[in-house]
């Protein structure tokens, strides 16, 4: 990372996160911490997220009640997507850098405080332009407001000298400082079902932050509001930052051409003559002659680092197309958007192909397409379980990027006689093993085999892992009387009783042996608790994980006793062992399936993700080529037909090797265990939970014997997400919605017929 301070045109995500904040009155909550953020330019998206709970969402679920911070989360989210889409539609190399963020301050913050505040402002029967017409603060709109309330009024009536004289203070148009939020907070009573101070709280925050905004932070125009609505302020802005750009571009002119004709030589995928190395490397000399003359602030000096990256590249020299790699990205984010994702795609293939990448830089690239919303984080288990710092991006998934090379930088468009970087990975694409190929060494008990084809992916494995997944029971026999070592991982984390375990799942295309032989050999030696809690690099698998899918309550029970982690998360979705056997069970139940549902699914996050884990490298591991060709995919009736008689075959297989009520007694154990019926998991449903899933199976004894269980406690306002629309769902309309009547009954028999007064 260079020590170069680089200005830049565009605000980061996390400044406008700290203004928020300051107008909300949330900063000071977490102000080391996004103040810190804001010193440089980039951040992890976990940190950020992070952030946005620390000063939204979790101190206006304190202070006022969880859909007010719902709310305005969700707003601050949208004005997150206008301002990337700006990014991403108006470029501004070469544009001034104080005079474009002088009109962001102007026109955006104008454009986003009025959005956010719309709806507040909508209840109350007013608008932004007659509020900004009005010549008063929102604060004293709102409590002139609440004065026609008799609730408000019989609160004041009672209130304490000191408090109506606060009260009269908020009003002032000379008061010194805006009120602290937690002052709005310990006004009147706590947000409940039936009282209006919800309402109130939120009103009051919300005229906070139009106040520090408006009256206060001296640098957004309430004149816009009223001559312009928001989408006109938009466009307004949008006018403006290319004016701006124009002006700056004109010192920039003597360097456009040069920049173009090695852009035309450089072109990826074009195959290249023979001169053209000499005649770009010519173009790149002369570019960085005059760019060093006329950007010494480093407005568009990105392009040259660029285009020289493409001509070390291209010329076979990968090590230093990273370095110039790396300067463009420095240089470029926050300032041109779509050429930033056009460098970070080729970066983080460019990085990946190396023998020894730079995981440092591949991480930074990463953190950066994940905030431009072109590519996701590593999903699966939780690294915050048994790690203090996330993964920002997984072994096989460099190994994904670099497999991609070959396409993307394709080999007949590198100059005549350049070497091509060869492939250094072996831990990508289809894993095909010959059986035979291997031969039982009890010399060596603990031997690892390199498993699979040369021309495809190999892994590491000790011979006991191998040949217990082979389900050669006497070879495994052997092997443990010869001393093997159970706790031996292979390259991707499995272990030997992983794959005895998956020799037994029913939910597998195809099944395997359905033999216990190997497991029950294997399961009589000490394991570490780390082996029986490890999951595999790739598609999260993990023995507990594993073992609810078979249907085996011995199984379970053994490894349970093992010392396996009860709550241990496994799979690209992150589950519970308890919410995957739950899910299983649906597979013996008549019910509808929800067609769109399941359409979306494929092109959410977790269906992406599922895609990268099981393609087997067979699709890109690219999100935008992956999207597209999931889409192509989906217009082929022959392929959706073979999914579709897959899709039954499962199906047919869950229910030929278990049974409801086996898996229903899995749970139940589980549960008595110590597993967690409310651990929340994100699905289609945000927050969605073991509890939630047997209301929507209408699985009663279930239900009642996890209300039943003491190592949880039950909120019974408890909620979830649903990620299409973000709406806030309880458990009272889960029950409604899939019609759960024998679980509302349970409900109505232990709480009384009252309780849903109690549950959103």
């Amino acid at each position: 990372m260079t020590k170069e301070t680089i200005i830049t045109p565009y605000y980061s995500f996390q400044h406008i996160l700290r203004e928020f904040a300051k107008g909300l009155g949330t900063k000071k909550l977490a102000g080391k911490k996004i103040d810190d953020a804001c010193k440089k330019t980039e951040i992890s998206p976990f940190h950020l997220d992070t952030l946005k709970k620390e000063l939204i969402h979790e101190p206006l679920t304190k202070y006022v009640n969880i859909h007010f911070a719902d709310h305005i989360l969700k707003q601050f989210e949208f004005i997150c997507e206008c301002y990337l889409n700006l990014y991403k539609a108006i470029p501004l190399d070469g544009a001034n850098a104080d005079e474009s963020k002088k009109i962001l301050d102007k026109y955006f913050f104008t454009f986003a405080v009025v959005e956010l505040c719309t709806e507040s402002i909508d209840g109350m029967g007013l608008s932004a332009r007659e509020i900004a017409n009005s010549d008063k603060t929102l604060m004293t709109l709102v409590l002139e407001q609440f004065e026609k309330s008799s609730e408000w009024q019989e609160f004041y009536q009672k209130s304490s000298d000191s408090q109506k004289e606060r009260i009269r203070a908020w009003t002032s148009q000379s008061a010194a400082e805006l009120p602290e939020i937690s002052s709005i907070a310990a006004f009147g009573e706590k947000s409940e079902l039936g009282n209006s101070w919800g309402t109130y709280k939120a009103r009051l925050i919300t005229a906070r932050l139009w106040d520090y905004f408006f009256d206060r932070s001296g640098y957004t125009d309430l004149n816009l509001v009223k001559q312009l609505l928001a989408n006109e302020c938009l466009e307004e802005l949008a006018k403006c930052l290319i004016e701006s750009l124009t002006k700056g571009a004109v010192r920039f002119e003597p360097t456009a051409e040069l920049a173009l004709r090695a852009s035309n030589l450089l072109a990826l995928r074009k195959v290249k003559s023979k001169h053209a190395k000499q005649q770009s490397l010519g173009l790149l000399n002369e570019l960085k002659d005059k760019l060093s003359t006329i950007d010494t602030r480093k407005e568009t000096t990105y392009y040259y680092h660029w285009m020289m990256a493409r001509y070390q590249l291209h010329s076979g020299n990968l090590e230093d197309a990273i370095d110039e790699y790396t300067l463009a990205f420095e240089q470029v984010i926050y300032r041109q958007g779509e050429n930033a994702e056009r460098i970070i795609r080729e970066a983080l293939i460019a990085a990946c192909r190396s023998p020894k990448p730079k995981k440092s830089f591949i991480n930074r690239l990463r953190r950066m397409a994940v905030l431009m919303k072109i590519d996701f984080m590593p999903s699966g288990v939780d690294k915050n379980e048994f790690k203090a710092k996330p993964e920002e991006i997984e072994s096989w998934e460099i190994a994904a990027y670099s497999a991609y090379f070959d396409s993307f930088f394709s080999k007949d468009s590198f100059f005549p006689d350049a070497t091509y970087p060869s492939e250094p990975h072996k831990s990508s694409g289809p894993w095909i093993v010959v059986e035979d190929s291997y031969r039982l060494d009890l010399v060596k008990p603990d031997k690892m085999f390199s498993v699979g084809l040369i021309d495809g992916m190999s892994k590491k494995m000790p011979q006991l892992t191998y040949f217990s997944m082979m389900d050669e029971d006497d070879a495994v026999a052997q092997l443990l009387d010869a001393g093997a070592n159970v706790n031996k991982l292979s390259s991707s984390n499995e272990s030997a009783i992983l794959l005895a375990v998956q020799s037994l799942q029913v939910n597998l295309l195809p099944l395997n042996s359905m033999k216990d032989q190997s497991f029950k050999l294997i399961s009589e030696k000490t394991h570490n608790k780390s082996v029986l809690d490890t999951v595999t690099n790739k598609r999260k698998l993990s023995p507990l994980g594993c073992a609810v899918q078979t249907g085996r309550i011995d199984i379970v029970e053994k490894l349970i006793d093992m010392g396996a982690t009860v709550d241990r998360r496994h799979d690209v979705g992150n589950e519970t062992p308890l919410f995957t056997v739950i899910a299983l069970i649906s597979q013996h139940l008549k019910r509808p399936q929800n067609q769109a549902f399941n359409e979306w699914m494929k092109y959410s996050e977790i269906g992406l993700q599922t895609a990268r884990a099981y393609s087997a490298g067979l699709l890109p591991h690219d999100l935008k080529q992956l999207g597209e060709n999931i889409s192509n995919q989906q217009q082929d009736e022959m392929l959706k037909q073979m999914q579709a008689h897959c899709t039954s075959l499962i199906k047919g297989n869950v229910c030929k090797y278990s049974t409801a009520d086996n898996l229903r007694e899995i749970a139940k154990l589980l549960i008595s265990r110590g597993a967690s019926p409310i651990a929340k998991h994100n699905t289609g449903m945000l927050g969605y939970t073991p509890l939630m899933l047997a209301i929507e199976l209408n699985e009663a004894e279930l239900v009642k014997f996890m209300l039943d269980s003491k190592k949880s406690e039950i909120d019974l306002r408890d909620t979830c997400v649903d990620s299409r629309n973000q709406q806030r769902i309880g458990m009272l309309r889960l029950m409604h919605f899939w019609q759960s009547r024998d679980v509302y009954n349970v409900f109505t028999k232990r709480f009384g017929k009252d309780f849903f007064n109690i549950m959103p």
